[in-house]
C-alpha cells in the first residue's frame, strides 16, 4: 500500500515538473548594476531577454540594439543618464538608447532617461520601441525620436526636453536620409497615456525632405488617443478633450495617416431652473439611459421629483428623437414631476384607542383565568 502511494506521489511530482518547467525556461532574466553589465546582457541577449536594473546606470556611449533582438529593460525605478565627462557618440548617434532595424524590439519599463546629448530613446529604420512607466527629462534635442520606426506609448511622462533656444521637443517625428529602407515610415501608437509638463511641441513634426508620410494608431482600450487634424497631430484624453496639439507641418505632399479628429459638442439637460452639461463627440448619438445617468436628483436638490421624459422644447410638446446625430451644442428639456406624498390613515390612532385595546386584552386574560379556576 505504501509503495502504491509513493508511485502516485512520484507521478504527481513528475507531471508538475512539466507544467512548471516551461515557466522557468522562458523566464530569461539578467541583472545589471552598471554600464558594463548592461552592455554584456544586451550583447548576450536571447529572444525575449529581460534585463533588470538594480541601480542607476551612467553611460559613456550610446547603446544601440539591432540585429532583430527583442529585449525588455526594466529599470525598477532607476535612471539611465550619460556621463558628465567622456561621453563618446557612436558615429553621429548620441541618443541614449536606440532600437534599429526590422524585427528589433526594445521594451522600456519603469525607468527614467535623463540628460542625453540628443534624444532619450529612438526607434530607427523600422525598429520598435515601447514605453511603459518611462520618464524622459533634459535631453538636448528631444525626448523621443520616431526615426522611420515605431514607438508605442503605454505610459510616458515627458518633462522639458530640447534646445532651450528652440523650445520644447517631446516626441519628434522624422525620417533620416540614410535609411537602409527608404520606404520605412514613422509610426506612433497610443496604448495608454501621455503626460507632459510642457504644452508646446509635445509632438513635433520635423520638416525635412525625407519625411513624406507619417502614421498614427490607437490600440483598443487606450486612455489617450491620437488623431489627425489637417497637417497636425492631436492628443486627446478618455473624454475626447484635447490635451496636446503638434506643430503644423506645412510641407507640401506630407501624408498624415490616421483617424481624423472630431471635436466634442455640449449637451445641456434643463430641469426646471437646474442644468446638467456633458460632452459627446460631434455626430454621435445619445440614449435615454445616457441622459438619465447624468441626472442626480439629490445633488440638484430635487429629491422629491421623478423623471417623466425628454423633450426638445420647454413646453414639452415634442419628444426628443434619440436616433438623431448631435451635430452642435444641444439643449434637451427633462420633464419631471413631484412624487406623490404618502397618504395618512383617515382615523389616526389616539391614546384612547391604545388604552381601550389594552383594557380589552386584560379583560380577556382575566376571564380565561376565572374559567380555569371555576373548573378546578
Amino acid at each position: 500500500m505504501r509503495n502504491a502511494r509513493k508511485v502516485v506521489l512520484f507521478a504527481i511530482l513528475f507531471l508538475a515538473s512539466f507544467i512548471v518547467a516551461p515557466n522557468f525556461v522562458h523566464a530569461d532574466t539578467k541583472t545589471a548594476q552598471n554600464e558594463t553589465q548592461l552592455l554584456s546582457a544586451i550583447d548576450e541577449a536571447t529572444e525575449g531577454q529581460v534585463i533588470n536594473l538594480s541601480s542607476n546606470i551612467v553611460l559613456t556611449k550610446p547603446i544601440e540594439i539591432n540585429n532583430g533582438k527583442v529585449i525588455t529593460i526594466n529599470g525598477n525605478g532607476n535612471t539611465i543618464t550619460r556621463a558628465a565627462e567622456g561621453y563618446q557618440p557612436v558615429g553621429s548617434n548620441s541618443t541614449l538608447l536606440t532600437a534599429g532595424g526590422k524585427g528589433t524590439m526594445l521594451h522600456l519599463m519603469n525607468v527614467k532617461l535623463i540628460g542625453s546629448e540628443k534624444y532619450g530613446v529612438q526607434a530607427y529604420n523600422e525598429g520598435y520601441v515601447s514605453l511603459d512607466g518611462v520618464t524622459i527629462s533634459d535631453c538636448a534635442y528631444g525626448g523621443v525620436l520616431v526615426n522611420a520606426g515605431t514607438v508605442e506609448v503605454k505610459n510616458l511622462v515627458l518633462n522639458r526636453n530640447g534646445d532651450p533656444a528652440k523650445g520644447n521637443n517631446g516626441i519628434e517625428i522624422a525620417k533620416s536620409s540614410s535609411l537602409q529602407n527608404p520606404d520605412a515610415t514613422p509610426v506612433l501608437v497610443m496604448n495608454g497615456s501621455l503626460t507632459s509638463s510642457e504644452t508646446e511641441n509635445v509632438i513635433f513634426l520635423a520638416v525635412n525632405d525625407s519625411l513624406t508620410e507619417f502614421e498614427v494608431k490607437n490600440e483598443e482600450g487606450t486612455q489617450d488617443k491620437l488623431f489627425i487634424s489637417g497637417n497636425k497631430v492631436i492628443v486627446t484624453d478618455a473624454n475626447n478633450n484635447v490635451k496636446f496639439v503638434s506643430n503644423e507641418n506645412a510641407k507640401e505632399g506630407l501624408d498624415l495617416v490616421g483617424s481624423d479628429y472630431v471635436p466634442n459638442v455640449t449637451i445641456t439637460i434643463q430641469l426646471m431652473d437646474k442644468t446638467v452639461t456633458f460632452d459627446v463627440v460631434q455626430g454621435s448619438q445619445v440614449s435615454y439611459q445616457q441622459l438619465e445617468e447624468h441626472i442626480n436628483f439629490s445633488a440638484l436638490g430635487l429629491e422629491n421629483y421623478t423623471l417623466i421624459g425628454f423633450f426638445t422644447d420647454e413646453e414639452f410638446t415634442e419628444e426628443f428623437d434619440f436616433s438623431q446625430n448631435i451635430g452642435e451644442d444641444t439643449t434637451i428639456y427633462a420633464k419631471i414631476s413631484e412624487k406623490a406624498k404618502p397618504q395618512l390613515d383617515a382615523m389616526p390612532k389616539t391614546g384612547f384607542d391604545n388604552k381601550l385595546g389594552l383594557a380589552i386584552f386584560v379583560i380577556a386574560i382575566s376571564s380565561l383565568a376565572l374559567v380555569c379556576l371555576k373548573r378546578k
